[in-house]
């Protein structure tokens, strides 16, 4: 089961993705695929929309299914908010597949109160 964790104060500042979902044999699990891609979509549409330097991105990931991104605090205005679009957007499509596939990915939303600051 892969579990998603998105901490929110305010705004999405994180989302962590861990374990493999067990859809099906590593390769062609599609419910990892799937998560993997919108992981994926969130580090590069946060540079490329968002405008924010790729080594301004917080990420971590392994090959064990673990992927980590945050992000960065202290943003100006007009990249904050397309952030949060992104991130957002990303979000929606964890959530569907969550809905979708419920016996394979835990979706959790936590409110942090200290983030950054």
């Amino acid at each position: 089961m892969t579990e998603v964790t998105v901490l929110i104060k305010d705004s999405i500042v994180s989302i962590e993705a861990d374990g493999h979902a067990g859809f099906a044999d590593h390769g062609e699990d599609i419910v990892c695929a799937a998560i993997s891609v919108l992981m994926q979509t969130a580090v590069n549409s946060l540079e490329k929309v968002a405008g924010i330097p790729e080594n301004r991105i917080i990420l971590e990931m392994d090959e064990d299914g673990y992927m980590y991104l945050e992000k960065p605090a202290k943003l100006d205005e007009a990249m904050d908010v397309k952030a949060e679009i992104v991130l957002q957007t990303v979000l929606t499509g964890l959530e569907g597949i969550a809905e979708a596939y419920p016996q394979y990915i835990k979706l959790y939303k936590r409110e942090v109160q200290t983030y950054n600051d």
